[in-house]
Protein backbone atom coordinates (compact mmCIF):
# COMPACT_ATOMS: atom_id res chain seq x y z
CA UNK A 1 0.00 0.00 0.00
CA UNK A 2 1.37 3.52 -1.53
CA UNK A 3 1.95 6.21 1.97
CA UNK A 4 3.24 9.60 2.18
CA UNK A 5 3.93 9.28 6.03
CA UNK A 6 3.46 7.26 9.04
CA UNK A 7 2.82 9.08 12.28
CA UNK A 8 4.00 7.45 15.16
CA UNK A 9 1.52 6.39 17.69
CA UNK A 10 2.22 9.37 20.30
CA UNK A 11 2.16 11.51 17.70
CA UNK A 12 -1.45 10.20 16.35
CA UNK A 13 -3.09 10.78 19.50
CA UNK A 14 -1.14 14.31 19.73
CA UNK A 15 -2.61 14.81 16.76
CA UNK A 16 -6.29 13.41 18.20
CA UNK A 17 -6.15 15.49 21.32
CA UNK A 18 -5.84 18.15 18.60
CA UNK A 19 -8.89 17.62 17.19
CA UNK A 20 -10.86 17.34 20.55
CA UNK A 21 -9.71 20.49 21.76
CA UNK A 22 -10.08 22.35 18.38
CA UNK A 23 -12.76 21.26 16.14
CA UNK A 24 -14.84 19.13 18.51
CA UNK A 25 -15.27 21.44 20.99
CA UNK A 26 -19.11 22.00 22.93
CA UNK A 27 -18.53 25.39 23.83
CA UNK A 28 -18.53 26.16 19.40
CA UNK A 29 -21.33 27.05 17.49
CA UNK A 30 -21.73 23.65 15.08
CA UNK A 31 -21.05 25.86 11.93
CA UNK A 32 -17.64 26.51 13.41
CA UNK A 33 -16.62 23.12 13.87
CA UNK A 34 -18.00 22.04 10.60
CA UNK A 35 -15.60 25.26 9.40
CA UNK A 36 -12.50 23.39 11.25
CA UNK A 37 -13.33 20.46 10.68
CA UNK A 38 -13.35 20.57 6.52
CA UNK A 39 -9.73 23.17 6.87
CA UNK A 40 -8.18 20.31 8.98
CA UNK A 41 -9.14 17.68 6.16
CA UNK A 42 -8.14 20.06 3.00
CA UNK A 43 -5.65 17.77 2.73
CA UNK A 44 -7.17 14.93 2.39
CA UNK A 45 -7.07 12.61 -0.75
CA UNK A 46 -8.36 9.42 -2.60
CA UNK A 47 -4.88 6.70 -4.09
CA UNK A 48 -3.95 7.70 -7.45
CA UNK A 49 -6.05 4.24 -8.71
CA UNK A 50 -9.38 5.72 -7.39
CA UNK A 51 -11.62 8.04 -9.29
CA UNK A 52 -13.82 10.21 -7.52
CA UNK A 53 -17.10 11.89 -8.94
CA UNK A 54 -20.37 12.93 -7.49
CA UNK A 55 -24.14 11.99 -7.92
CA UNK A 56 -27.11 12.10 -6.74
CA UNK A 57 -28.71 8.76 -5.46
CA UNK A 58 -32.69 8.77 -3.93
CA UNK A 59 -32.58 12.16 -3.96
CA UNK A 60 -29.23 12.00 -1.59
CA UNK A 61 -25.73 13.95 -2.77
CA UNK A 62 -23.26 11.23 -2.73
CA UNK A 63 -19.14 10.95 -3.20
CA UNK A 64 -18.50 7.71 -5.11
CA UNK A 65 -15.20 6.77 -5.57
CA UNK A 66 -14.57 3.68 -8.38
CA UNK A 67 -11.33 1.76 -9.48
CA UNK A 68 -9.41 3.08 -12.47
CA UNK A 69 -9.03 1.22 -15.36
CA UNK A 70 -11.25 -1.98 -14.39
CA UNK A 71 -15.05 -2.62 -13.45
CA UNK A 72 -16.21 -2.48 -9.94
CA UNK A 73 -16.61 -5.62 -8.38
CA UNK A 74 -18.83 -4.99 -5.55
CA UNK A 75 -20.09 -1.76 -3.85
CA UNK A 76 -19.49 -0.11 -0.47
CA UNK A 77 -22.30 2.27 1.22
CA UNK A 78 -20.20 4.23 3.57
CA UNK A 79 -22.01 6.65 6.04
CA UNK A 80 -19.30 9.18 7.78
CA UNK A 81 -19.24 10.37 11.48
CA UNK A 82 -19.09 13.28 12.84
CA UNK A 83 -21.65 12.72 15.68
CA UNK A 84 -24.79 13.65 13.70
CA UNK A 85 -24.17 17.08 13.45
CA UNK A 86 -20.69 17.37 11.59
CA UNK A 87 -18.80 15.87 9.02
CA UNK A 88 -18.80 14.87 5.22
CA UNK A 89 -17.61 12.09 2.98
CA UNK A 90 -13.78 13.48 2.65
CA UNK A 91 -13.29 12.67 5.97
CA UNK A 92 -13.36 8.80 5.04
CA UNK A 93 -11.36 9.30 1.51
CA UNK A 94 -7.87 7.27 2.97
CA UNK A 95 -9.99 4.45 4.53
CA UNK A 96 -12.54 4.12 1.54
CA UNK A 97 -10.07 4.94 -1.14
CA UNK A 98 -8.16 2.07 -0.06
CA UNK A 99 -10.94 -0.74 -0.25
CA UNK A 100 -11.79 0.66 -3.26
CA UNK A 101 -8.33 0.40 -4.91
CA UNK A 102 -7.77 -3.12 -2.94
CA UNK A 103 -10.93 -4.97 -3.80
CA UNK A 104 -12.52 -3.24 -6.87
CA UNK A 105 -15.12 -1.70 -4.64
CA UNK A 106 -17.24 1.29 -5.60
CA UNK A 107 -17.91 2.98 -3.01
CA UNK A 108 -20.87 5.52 -2.44
CA UNK A 109 -21.17 8.07 0.64
CA UNK A 110 -23.60 10.18 1.62
CA UNK A 111 -23.76 13.66 2.13
CA UNK A 112 -26.48 13.21 4.78
CA UNK A 113 -28.30 15.85 5.89
CA UNK A 114 -27.07 16.88 9.75
CA UNK A 115 -28.63 18.36 12.80
CA UNK A 116 -29.56 20.75 14.18
CA UNK A 117 -30.82 22.32 11.38
CA UNK A 118 -31.93 18.53 10.30
CA UNK A 119 -32.74 16.54 13.28
CA UNK A 120 -33.64 13.16 13.71
CA UNK A 121 -35.40 11.29 11.40
CA UNK A 122 -33.65 13.53 8.43
CA UNK A 123 -30.16 11.88 8.04
CA UNK A 124 -31.61 8.07 9.23
CA UNK A 125 -34.45 9.20 6.18
CA UNK A 126 -31.63 10.21 3.85
CA UNK A 127 -28.88 7.10 4.10
CA UNK A 128 -32.01 4.49 4.39
CA UNK A 129 -33.20 6.09 1.09
CA UNK A 130 -29.91 5.35 -0.62
CA UNK A 131 -29.43 2.31 1.08
CA UNK A 132 -32.39 0.99 -0.68
CA UNK A 133 -31.81 2.17 -3.99
CA UNK A 134 -28.47 0.81 -3.85
CA UNK A 135 -29.78 -2.81 -3.49
CA UNK A 136 -32.37 -1.82 -6.20
CA UNK A 137 -29.71 -1.84 -8.82
CA UNK A 138 -27.14 -4.21 -7.44
CA UNK A 139 -27.58 -7.89 -6.17
CA UNK A 140 -27.52 -7.40 -2.66
CA UNK A 141 -25.12 -10.28 -2.09
CA UNK A 142 -22.21 -7.64 -3.66
CA UNK A 143 -23.22 -4.96 -1.33
CA UNK A 144 -21.89 -3.67 1.78
CA UNK A 145 -22.58 -1.40 4.12
CA UNK A 146 -20.35 0.34 6.74
CA UNK A 147 -20.28 3.44 9.04
CA UNK A 148 -17.94 5.08 11.66
CA UNK A 149 -19.26 6.83 14.66
CA UNK A 150 -22.23 8.18 14.37
CA UNK A 151 -22.34 6.97 10.84
CA UNK A 152 -22.33 3.28 12.17
CA UNK A 153 -25.78 4.18 14.51
CA UNK A 154 -27.24 5.40 11.27
CA UNK A 155 -25.62 1.88 9.05
CA UNK A 156 -27.28 -0.46 11.80
CA UNK A 157 -30.52 1.88 12.06
CA UNK A 158 -31.12 1.50 8.05
CA UNK A 159 -30.69 -2.30 8.02
CA UNK A 160 -32.88 -2.47 11.16
CA UNK A 161 -35.72 -0.51 9.06
CA UNK A 162 -34.81 -3.26 6.14
CA UNK A 163 -35.33 -6.11 7.82
CA UNK A 164 -38.80 -4.12 10.21
CA UNK A 165 -39.99 -3.55 6.45
CA UNK A 166 -39.05 -7.10 5.17
CA UNK A 167 -36.61 -5.24 2.11
CA UNK A 168 -33.97 -6.76 0.91
CA UNK A 169 -30.51 -6.49 3.44
CA UNK A 170 -26.92 -6.02 2.34
CA UNK A 171 -24.82 -8.80 2.68
CA UNK A 172 -22.26 -7.37 4.82
CA UNK A 173 -21.87 -4.69 7.81
CA UNK A 174 -18.58 -2.80 9.21
CA UNK A 175 -19.17 -0.67 12.68
CA UNK A 176 -15.99 1.40 13.30
CA UNK A 177 -16.11 2.82 16.46
CA UNK A 178 -20.03 2.44 16.82
CA UNK A 179 -21.95 5.40 18.80
CA UNK A 180 -24.71 2.87 19.58
CA UNK A 181 -26.41 3.83 22.76
CA UNK A 182 -26.94 7.86 23.16
CA UNK A 183 -28.50 7.30 26.80
CA UNK A 184 -25.14 5.63 28.30
CA UNK A 185 -23.21 7.79 30.78
CA UNK A 186 -20.15 8.15 29.41
CA UNK A 187 -18.65 9.18 32.77
CA UNK A 188 -19.01 6.12 34.02
CA UNK A 189 -15.96 4.72 33.80
CA UNK A 190 -13.21 7.30 34.42
CA UNK A 191 -10.31 5.60 33.45
CA UNK A 192 -11.71 5.01 29.75
CA UNK A 193 -12.48 8.84 30.08
CA UNK A 194 -8.93 9.98 31.13
CA UNK A 195 -7.20 7.44 28.01
CA UNK A 196 -9.70 8.69 25.56
CA UNK A 197 -7.66 11.83 23.76
CA UNK A 198 -10.71 12.54 21.34
CA UNK A 199 -13.95 12.54 22.40
CA UNK A 200 -15.39 13.93 25.26
CA UNK A 201 -19.49 13.31 26.96
CA UNK A 202 -19.80 16.90 26.79
CA UNK A 203 -19.84 16.95 23.21
CA UNK A 204 -21.27 13.70 22.82
CA UNK A 205 -24.48 15.08 25.07
CA UNK A 206 -24.60 18.01 22.86
CA UNK A 207 -24.30 16.62 19.62
CA UNK A 208 -27.25 13.75 20.81
CA UNK A 209 -28.88 16.77 22.17
CA UNK A 210 -29.42 18.25 18.40
CA UNK A 211 -29.61 15.10 16.96
CA UNK A 212 -32.68 13.53 18.31
CA UNK A 213 -34.00 15.92 21.47
CA UNK A 214 -36.08 14.00 23.65
CA UNK A 215 -35.89 10.69 22.01
CA UNK A 216 -32.42 9.33 23.35
CA UNK A 217 -34.50 6.16 23.87
CA UNK A 218 -35.89 5.63 20.62
CA UNK A 219 -34.28 2.19 19.33
CA UNK A 220 -33.85 3.66 16.02
CA UNK A 221 -31.86 6.81 17.91
CA UNK A 222 -29.83 4.00 19.61
CA UNK A 223 -30.15 0.71 17.57
CA UNK A 224 -28.26 -1.29 20.58
CA UNK A 225 -31.81 -1.29 21.78
CA UNK A 226 -33.26 -2.18 18.14
CA UNK A 227 -34.01 -5.42 16.59
CA UNK A 228 -30.55 -7.45 16.18
CA UNK A 229 -32.45 -10.68 14.62
CA UNK A 230 -31.48 -10.98 10.94
CA UNK A 231 -28.18 -9.04 10.60
CA UNK A 232 -26.33 -9.83 7.91
CA UNK A 233 -22.00 -11.05 9.26
CA UNK A 234 -21.09 -8.37 11.30
CA UNK A 235 -17.48 -6.84 11.97
CA UNK A 236 -17.07 -4.38 14.44
CA UNK A 237 -13.60 -2.44 15.03
CA UNK A 238 -12.49 0.29 17.74
CA UNK A 239 -9.82 0.85 19.88
CA UNK A 240 -9.45 0.40 23.81
CA UNK A 241 -8.75 3.57 24.74
CA UNK A 242 -11.84 5.08 22.82
CA UNK A 243 -14.82 5.97 24.82
CA UNK A 244 -17.48 4.62 22.72
CA UNK A 245 -15.73 1.05 23.65
CA UNK A 246 -18.53 -0.03 25.38
CA UNK A 247 -20.95 0.23 22.97
CA UNK A 248 -18.88 -2.04 20.16
CA UNK A 249 -18.35 -4.43 22.88
CA UNK A 250 -22.30 -4.86 24.02
CA UNK A 251 -23.16 -5.26 20.55
CA UNK A 252 -20.53 -7.72 20.48
CA UNK A 253 -22.28 -9.91 23.21
CA UNK A 254 -26.18 -9.15 22.21
CA UNK A 255 -25.15 -10.44 18.28
CA UNK A 256 -22.90 -13.41 19.23
CA UNK A 257 -25.94 -15.61 20.11
CA UNK A 258 -28.18 -14.28 16.83
CA UNK A 259 -25.65 -14.23 14.13
CA UNK A 260 -22.29 -14.37 12.62
CA UNK A 261 -20.08 -11.11 14.68
CA UNK A 262 -16.40 -10.18 15.06
CA UNK A 263 -14.84 -7.73 17.17
CA UNK A 264 -11.06 -6.20 16.22
CA UNK A 265 -10.07 -3.74 19.31
CA UNK A 266 -7.01 -2.05 18.61
CA UNK A 267 -4.78 -1.78 21.98
CA UNK A 268 -4.13 1.66 23.47
CA UNK A 269 -6.38 3.31 20.13
CA UNK A 270 -8.92 5.98 20.02
CA UNK A 271 -11.88 6.48 18.33
CA UNK A 272 -11.57 5.90 14.48
CA UNK A 273 -8.19 5.39 14.52
CA UNK A 274 -9.08 2.73 11.74
CA UNK A 275 -9.41 5.52 9.02
CA UNK A 276 -5.92 7.26 9.26
CA UNK A 277 -4.70 4.49 6.59
CA UNK A 278 -1.52 5.12 4.99
CA UNK A 279 -0.79 7.26 8.11
CA UNK A 280 -0.88 4.79 10.68
CA UNK A 281 0.18 1.64 10.95
CA UNK A 282 -2.37 0.53 13.40
CA UNK A 283 -5.00 1.58 10.77
CA UNK A 284 -3.34 -0.33 7.66
CA UNK A 285 -3.43 -3.47 9.99
CA UNK A 286 -7.07 -3.05 10.56
CA UNK A 287 -7.53 -2.28 7.69
CA UNK A 288 -6.49 -5.76 6.38
CA UNK A 289 -8.95 -7.34 8.98
CA UNK A 290 -11.94 -5.22 7.37
CA UNK A 291 -10.69 -6.63 3.84
CA UNK A 292 -10.61 -10.02 4.96
CA UNK A 293 -14.10 -9.71 6.39
CA UNK A 294 -15.72 -8.18 2.65
CA UNK A 295 -13.61 -11.34 0.92
CA UNK A 296 -15.43 -13.37 2.81
CA UNK A 297 -18.75 -11.89 3.43
CA UNK A 298 -19.16 -10.15 -0.22
CA UNK A 299 -20.03 -12.13 -4.03
CA UNK A 300 -17.22 -10.12 -5.28
CA UNK A 301 -17.28 -10.28 -8.87
CA UNK A 302 -14.09 -10.93 -10.99
CA UNK A 303 -11.80 -8.23 -11.66
CA UNK A 304 -11.08 -7.20 -15.39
Amino acid sequence: MARSFTLPEPAARRAASMIRRHVLNPSLPWERQRARMAAAMVAAHHPKGVEKSDDIVAGVRVEVLTPKHRRPTGTLVHVHGGGFTLGAPVVNRAWAGALCERLGLEVIQPAYRLAPEHPFPAGLDDITAVLGEILQRFDPATVALSGDSAGANLALASAQRRIRDGGSLPASLVLLSPWLDLTYDRLSDPSLLARDPMLNPEWLAASATAYAPGQLENPEVSPIFGELVGLPPVLIQGGSDDILAPDAERLTRALAPLGEVSLSVGARLWHDFALQVGMLKAADQALEVTVDHLVATLALAASD
